[in-house]
């Protein structure tokens, strides 16, 4: 079934109460590119176990076009029914394939706004976005697009980026970026929630030396990487009793260089990148840090942004129980 209108953008509690998050219902965007088949190939792949409902996404809108090149954008006579019906059939048509390869309800959605707009709205109860990289109105020598920019920016909820070049294979190593903020934090416990039984994270804390870079403490005491280990470790500790149970691979590594290219490389062994929204570098307005958009735009491996909550709680997407039961 098909749901169309303006629902998605109106999923707000009455008075009184408050909007419920279902973590296991999980968001696919898709606009019929490569890039969305790709990001709908990998929800589908990490679905059983995990989500307990897929729902799938998609915008339209009358089109905006200038009579001149130096004139106002102009909203020309559309037939709005017949726009509206053709993304619903091709949306449908997308779920009944999904349907039969995952044993989990999947729906279709169509909202009538801009993509980003109407995916953020779609995630804002959900536990989980997925969208590619970019999509059908993206050049061809950019990565990452202006709905997965603005998705991964402002989303409430985990955001997890599928390049279009890149198979979607179960992940079997997750990589999780760790600076020892807020953030850092919340992405490597929704990694360890997120692994299977059997799989490995590997979380990374890259100390960057360079005077000036990484704040005062490193700048005026040289060996304070030492004491950022030592933290690294104590931070990291809590967890390993989780994993055990989760039977789950927690390795640690502490490495003295620079942060893009660090991650960079660790990345290419990686089936998935986590990071948390922003670091301790990153300025307070911004939503995403410096090295996660540098991540988002030239690692060509999924890669998950997770952020806090409002009460600065993780936002977490534990599996069901039946996954690690």
């Amino acid at each position: 079934m098909v749901m169309t209108g303006d629902d998605v953008a109106t999923h707000e509690p009455t008075a009184g109460e408050e909007a419920e998050r279902d973590e296991g219902r999980w968001i696919v965007g898709i606009d019929g590119s490569d890039y969305a088949s790709n990001a709908l190939r990998w929800a589908v792949t990490h679905a059983p176990g995990r989500a307990t409902e897929l729902e799938l996404v998609t915008a339209w809108q009358s089109p905006v076009i200038g009579a001149y090149p130096m004139s106002s954008p102009a909203v020309l006579s559309f037939d709005d029914i017949e726009l509206r019906d053709r993304a619903a059939a091709d949306a449908e048509e997308l779920a009944a394939q999904c349907r039969g390869d995952v044993e989990l309800p999947v729906e279709a959605y169509v909202g009538r706004g801009g993509p980003a707009e109407v995916l953020l709205a779609a995630a804002e109860t959900a536990g989980l976005l997925v969208i590619g990289s970019r999509g059908r109105g993206g050049f061809a020598r950019l990565l990452l697009g202006s709905t997965s920019t603005q998705c991964a920016t402002h989303a409430g909820v985990p955001t997890v980026v599928i390049p279009g070049d890149v198979e979607p294979v179960e992940a079997r190593r997750i990589l999780v970026g760790f600076d020892g903020s807020p953030n850092a934090m919340a992405a490597l416990r929704w990694a360890v929630g997120f692994a299977a039984p059997g799989s490995t994270v590997v979380v990374v804390w890259v100390w960057d030396a360079t005077p000036l870079t990484v704040g005062s403490d490193a700048f005026f005491f040289p060996d304070a990487s030492d004491l950022a280990a030592e933290r690294f470790h104590h931070l990291v500790e809590p967890l390993d009793e989780v994993a055990l149970q989760r039977r789950i691979i927690l390795e640690r590594e502490f490495i003295r260089g620079t942060p893009r290219a660090a991650l960079a490389s660790q990345a290419d062994d990686a089936d998935l990148v986590v990071l948390g929204a922003r670091g301790h570098g990153a300025v307070g307005s911004a939503l995403l840090g410096s090295v996660s958009t540098w991540v988002l735009h030239h690692v060509r491996r999924p890669v998950a942004v997770v952020p806090l909550s409002d009460d600065g709680a993780p936002t977490l997407t534990p599996p069901p129980d039946a996954f690690h039961g």
